[in-house]
C-alpha cells in the first residue's frame, strides 16, 4: 500500500507513515532553485495519500495503534542531525 504524488518534475512513492519508497527527479527539476521545497511538498502529498488509503482499508483499527498519524510536514519527521544549521 503506497501513495504517489508528482509536481514540477518530482515524483515520490511513499508507504503509510511517511517512509519514502521511491523518488524520481527529472533533469529540469534538478535546476529548480526551490527543489528541496518541491521534494518535501510532494512527499507530504504522497504520505497523506498513503495514510488515507490504509485508513480506509483498516477502518475499524485506530490509526494511532499503527503509528499512522500524519505529521504536519515532512520536516516534522526529519532528524535534527540532517537539518542545515
Amino acid at each position: 500500500m503506497t501513495g504517489q504524488a508528482q509536481a514540477n518534475g518530482v515524483e515520490a512513492t511513499v508507504h503509510p507513515g511517511g517512509m519514502l519508497s521511491r523518488l524520481t527527479l527529472t533533469e529540469s527539476a534538478l535546476r529548480r532553485p526551490d527543489l528541496a521545497e518541491v521534494i518535501l511538498r510532494v512527499i507530504d502529498q504522497a504520505t497523506a495519500e498513503a495514510n488515507h488509503r490504509i485508513r480506509h482499508l483498516l477502518e475499524e483499527v485506530d490509526p494511532a495503534l499503527l503509528n499512522l498519524s500524519s505529521p504536519k510536514t515532512t520536516e516534522d519527521t526529519t532528524p535534527t542531525t540532517w537539518r542545515t544549521q
